[in-house]
């Protein structure tokens, strides 16, 4: 494991068993003054994540210790931090399989030291935004506590879901996501509007993030992808809870 600094709060977990390519992303982040611990495989990884509770974490996943998805599934046990994938793997399954297990993002092989270093900044302005780093940004304070749609309910102060008395466990990104369109009872929130709320306006993702969150989302929340009655698309715009 190398750390950026022992006192100082780790912003960022790299966790990859390419030690060249980590150490020179961890270098490169710390020269923007990111803090950065790296882990070179996945239980170092599981043990730093308890230990440092950092905001973000980088999978490599094309990494050769075990399984990527495993270890997404894994983090999520301990950590709430935000997750990215990164892969040269570009088909919709590994895309979709990462997700599921609870990663936020992907972030698609080859790309540039600033570009990992934009996504982070962008998502660290997100987190730091708020008092408290689990707290849901773009809705307002002023917002009713549990919103009923139908079998559907939400109660953002809580983060708590439920759907027929049952209670859900999402990942932040689909809580948020599901927050969002509450915030908007019957209004259609734009695909734009969802990127900007949930991961940042200056993200610079696609909405294909949104489709995959929305599915998985759905899945959750017992909605037929292919008739859904809670979450629905609103064609060419973006989606909205049925009322």
């Amino acid at each position: 494991m190398h750390s950026s600094a022992s006192t100082a709060p780790s912003h960022v977990l790299v966790v990859g068993d390419h030690a060249h390519w980590t150490d020179l992303l961890g270098e490169y982040l710390r020269a923007q003054e990111v803090s950065v611990v790296v882990a070179d495989n996945n239980t170092e990884a599981l043990v730093t994540a308890k230990k440092f509770q950092p905001r973000i974490i980088l999978i490599d996943f094309d990494s050769h210790d075990g399984d990527g998805v495993q270890l997404c599934r894994r983090m999520r046990t301990v950590s709430h931090a935000h997750i990215t994938i990164l892969t040269a793997r570009s088909d919709e399954a590994t895309t979709i399989a990462g997700l599921a297990a609870g990663a936020d993002d992907v972030l698609a092989k080859p790309f540039t030291s600033r570009e990992v270093v934009a996504r982070i900044q962008a998502i660290l302005r997100r987190f730091l935004a708020t008092p408290k780093a689990d707290a849901v940004r773009p809705y307002s304070e002023n917002a009713p506590g549990r919103q009923v749609f139908g079998p559907l309910s939400v109660d953002i102060a809580r983060r708590e879901v439920f759907v027929a008395d049952e209670q859900i466990s999402l990942t932040r990104t689909e809580f948020e996501i599901l927050a969002t369109l509450a915030q908007r009872p019957g209004g259609v929130t734009t695909r734009r509007e969802m990127l900007d709320a949930v991961w940042g306006p200056r993200w610079g993702g696609s909405a294909a993030n949104i489709h995959v969150h929305i599915s998985q989302l759905r899945r959750k929340l017992g909605d037929n992808p292919a008739r859904p009655l809670l979450v629905l698309n609103v064609r060419g715009i973006g989606y909205r809870l049925a009322v």
